[in-house]
């Protein structure tokens, strides 16, 4: 999914950022072509409106599951989307709760089903359709882990 980055000084030259796909990282894209690589590692080269070119790089998300990376422009960070609530980050993580009944095997599937969750809540569905797909992954990711459970139970002879 693609972000516009809102920052001065790339009226002409827009930027934009491409989140992260299964098999790739996230990207920065200005004019609808990939970024170049800046001179240090992790960094890209933007050209501003006045010829200037500015070192942007990616941050860490305060919260590790949002699919959206926070970004630095010239040292300067730039909110590309607003941050979770604190009620969406709960509903997101609910999945997560699953460490508590299923140690590791809880953590894999809840992880997974938490970040699934928070691409959903990324798009651009209505707000009702956001919350319903992601109560329903939440109920397939606690389906998944009862029947991989009994399937590894089976398998230990327990």
């Amino acid at each position: 999914m693609r972000y516009p980055v809102n920052a001065p000084g790339f009226a002409s030259h827009p930027v934009e950022l491409e989140t992260a796909g299964m098999f790739s990282g996230a990207r920065l894209l200005q004019g609808g072509e990939p970024a170049p690589n800046g001179s240090r590692r992790g960094t890209f080269s933007l050209r501003q409106d006045d010829g200037r070119a500015v070192i942007a790089r990616f941050r860490p998300s305060p919260f590790v599951i949002d699919p959206v990376p926070a970004l630095e422009i010239d040292g300067r960070r730039i909110e590309v989307v607003r941050s979770f609530r604190w009620y969406e980050l709960t509903w997101i993580a609910l999945p997560v709760v699953l460490v508590f009944v299923g140690g590791v095997l809880g953590a894999i599937v809840g992880f997974v089903a938490a970040a699934i969750n928070a691409q959903i809540m990324r798009t651009g569905q209505p707000l009702a359709a956001r919350y319903l797909v992601t109560a329903g992954v939440t109920a397939f990711a606690v389906a998944a882990y009862g029947v991989i459970a009994i399937l590894f139970l089976g398998l230990v002879g327990r």
